[in-house]
């Protein structure tokens, strides 16, 4: 007597993995009903920010993504090598996004890095141009003065790490090149995210005298 097995088969159910965050500004200002892009190479999801800044993504597969922030008036900003896993809620920290500038004065942020999740304090690296070693680099707090020092590497890098969030000055001082001193606070370091900035060009001195009253004028620069 042959005796039949039937074979329970039960589909096997992958939880759906989800994406939150806050868009904000260089200060932390709220911009609200920003548009969001995400991006998993093969399919885009978009979403619109609330009131809050608050956007989400919902039954996102797990995989790597790509953050992408298109505001008007504002730079544009992407976030890559996000990874999701199944049935991973990520939250994100705040993404902080620039005003387009109408001159060419100041900073320039090109890049932000996400660290790991749950990072209390945000970091802060470049570069000085022409690329060289031992270059001090002085980070500047509220008090106007220099709370934090550093060196550059034989890359012409420099990096601050375990920065509270806000805003600082950097100053440079390189032998035989003049010092370029901070004229305010115009680097921007946010929670969770390392803020990597354009190269600051340092200017040689005249004939080798470095004394600032004889600094050449500089001409007016004309922004394309």
């Amino acid at each position: 007597m042959r005796i039949a097995l039937a074979i329970l088969v039960i589909p096997f159910s992958v939880a759906a993995a989800s994406l939150t965050g806050i868009v904000v500004d260089a200060n932390g200002a709220y911009l609200a009903r920003a548009p969001v892009e995400l991006d998993s190479g093969t399919k885009k999801y978009q979403v619109q920010g609330d009131d809050e800044g608050v956007y989400k993504f919902s039954e996102l597969p797990a995989g790597e993504y790509t953050l992408t922030f298109r505001v008007l008036g504002f730079q544009v900003r992407t976030v890559k090598s996000i990874v999701l896993s199944d049935g991973e809620h990520k939250p994100m920290p705040d993404v902080p996004l620039e005003v387009v500038s109408v001159d060419c004065h100041g900073p320039i942020r090109r890049d932000i890095h996400l660290l790991p999740l749950g990072a209390a304090f945000g970091q802060l690296s470049g570069s000085v141009l022409p690329l060289a070693p031992g270059v001090e680099v002085f980070l500047i707090c509220r008090t106007f003065r220099a709370c934090r020092t550093t060196k550059t590497d034989s890359n012409g890098h420099f990096f601050f790490d375990m920065l509270s969030a806000g805003a600082y000055g950097l100053s440079f001082h390189r032998d035989g090149f003049y010092d370029q001193n901070a004229t305010g606070y115009e680097y921007y370091v946010n929670a969770g995210w390392e803020s990597v900035y354009a190269p600051v060009t340092l200017e040689q001195c005249a004939n080798g005298n470095c004394d600032p009253k004889l600094r050449p004028q500089r001409p007016i620069a004309i922004c394309e």
